[in-house]
């Protein structure tokens, strides 16, 4: 079972931050393993989005749908299908300086041939989901 969580200040406010998390064409300048992203709507509950990845040198589709929505506040993505059943879960609060305190909550569990690489699949993902969320940190703050 592949758990990861971290939590970051950015300054910036939970609306600039939320809405950065759910602009679909964003997300390819923070993630790098995401090669495109498109959504069948606006986000908000219900919302489906399909995802071109490229993962340990294999490029593969995800197709996520939005379980939570509490603009700006949470956002809780699963997938659908795709080579990881991952739930990650983004919770954000105000913090005393105006700026954002934000949490992130992944957990899943990999399939098919990934799920044999076990502990190597939680290390790169733990490096991958911060590095990710270093980029949106410094995106934001720019």
């Amino acid at each position: 079972m592949l758990r990861v969580e971290l939590k970051m200040e950015i300054a910036r406010t939970p609306k600039d931050v939320f809405g950065y998390l759910t602009d679909v064409e964003q997300l390819p300048r923070w993630q790098k393993s995401l090669l495109e992203a498109r959504a069948n709507g606006p986000f908000q509950e219900g919302t489906r989005i399909v995802e071109q990845r490229s993962l340990f040198g294999h490029k593969g589709e995800t197709e996520l749908e939005v379980t939570a929505f509490e603009s700006p506040r949470r956002l809780t993505l699963q997938t659908l299908r795709g080579p990881v059943k991952l739930e990650i879960d983004h919770r954000l609060e105000p913090s005393g300086d105006g700026g954002t305190s934000l949490q992130v909550k992944a957990a899943g569990r990999p399939k098919g041939a990934l799920r044999l690489a076990g502990p190597a699949v939680e290390a790169a993902a733990r490096q991958e989901l911060k590095r990710d969320f270093d980029r949106l940190k410094a995106l934001l703050e720019e």
